[in-house]
């Protein structure tokens, strides 16, 4: 993974997906995350995050819960959500910092 001041170094919002293999709720996310992205297209970057392989980071957010949803604006943590999360939900919380 690429060094975390990168991903959220750009002009767009960025969504995290911190989740792990194996959970229910994590395999979930990824349909509303591919609907995330087929919406807001190029306005969004989406990545996700595997606990396991990026523990340093994992520990530093203090995500306890998976899914875990961050989103950044302009390097700022603007949002985040715990457990499964819903299209609707990331699209009120996105639209805020795209009009």
């Amino acid at each position: 993974m690429e060094k975390f001041g990168d991903i959220i170094n750009v002009s767009t919002p960025v969504l995290l997906c911190f989740y792990s293999e194996g959970i229910e709720n994590s395999l979930h996310m990824n349909a509303v995350l591919r609907e995330v992205v087929s919406i807001f297209k190029s306005h969004v970057k989406v990545v996700k995050v595997d606990i396991d392989k990026n523990k340093e980071l994992s520990k530093a957010l203090k995500i306890s819960t998976i899914p875990t949803i961050i989103i950044f604006n302009k390097q700022s943590l603007i949002w985040r959500g715990e457990g499964f999360q819903d299209t609707e939900v990331l699209m009120k919380e996105l639209n805020k910092f795209l009009q």
